[in-house]
């Protein structure tokens, strides 16, 4: 399942490629290492068949270079004061999965694969700060990576999807269209395993509720006219035959309505509470 990316989120990391940093000063202040700085330039701003092409050869140094190995830091986590360089990097770390897919799997192999990573979602309480929005967009993309793969359990991502899930609540219940379908493509992608949309249930004041609340606008309801989830009232399918209204965009509520489906494959599990 494919969806294109957001706007914002695109607009955000197209101008994050274009910055430049002053990678030469980074190594002299400490922030990262020569042998960070020499695997960074190899792979960025090049195209895409030598970035895969490196990445390939020396897997094994760029899955240092993110989560770190034998003692040395992520860069992420040595670069933990320069906002721009993480930044940066998350940019870039999301490059390299999606040109070389065989990287997505060789970092969810290292023994501590999302260290690095989630402690950046509780970087900042804005909803807009780039360094939370780019780590859950890393994020979502490396364990729906490993989805295809869904037979198999995998307790290290069973353990970072309920704070990656926490982090994409607070983007849906924002008033900001553009973040709440940043978090709902991402929901989309993470969707598509049995143990995932089993925590998302789980989790569901969190998760499913902020969606319903998005329905309901969109059919012109209040938050009082609650769905059978809650109280035995307005279903969702009333609330999509409503019609728009309150300004959600029909792109929005298609996402919404697919991270719905997709839930519903668990039909067991949330019984009658979708109709």
């Amino acid at each position: 399942m494919s969806l294109d990316p957001p706007t914002y989120l695109n607009s955000l990391q197209n101008n994050i490629r274009a910055r430049p940093i002053p990678w030469e000063g980074a190594v002299r202040a400490g922030t990262i290492t020569e042998n960070d700085l020499k695997r960074i330039k190899a792979v960025d701003k090049v195209r895409k068949d030598q970035r895969r092409q490196t990445v390939e050869t020396d897997q094994d140094a760029y899955r240092s270079l993110l989560l770190g190995g034998n003692q040395a830091k992520s860069v992420l986590e040595s670069a933990a004061k320069r906002a721009d360089v993480i930044q940066y990097m998350l940019v870039l770390a999301s490059d390299l999965i999606n040109d070389a897919p065989s990287l997505a799997p060789a970092l969810l192999d290292h023994p501590d694969p999302f260290k690095p990573f989630l402690p950046l979602l509780s970087h900042s309480t804005n909803p807009e700060d780039p360094i939370p929005l780019l780590t859950s967009s890393f994020l979502a993309n490396l364990i729906s990576n490993a989805a295809p793969d869904s037979s198999k359990p995998n307790a290290k991502i069973d353990e970072a999807l309920p704070k990656l899930y926490n982090y994409l609540s607070t983007l849906t219940q924002s008033q900001d269209s553009g973040l709440q379908d940043i978090a709902v493509q991402e929901y989309s992608a993470l969707l598509r395993t049995k143990k995932a949309r089993e925590l998302f249930w789980k989790q569901r004041q969190d998760t499913v509720s902020p969606l319903i609340d998005i329905l309901r606008t969109a059919a012109g309801a209040g938050r009082d006219s609650d769905s059978t989830m809650w109280s035995g009232g307005a279903s969702i399918r009333s609330a999509t035959e409503a019609g728009l209204s309150g300004g959600v965009g029909l792109q929005l509520l298609y996402h919404v309505l697919l991270a719905i489906w997709q839930l519903s494959f668990e039909g067991s599990l949330v019984g009658k509470n979708l109709e």
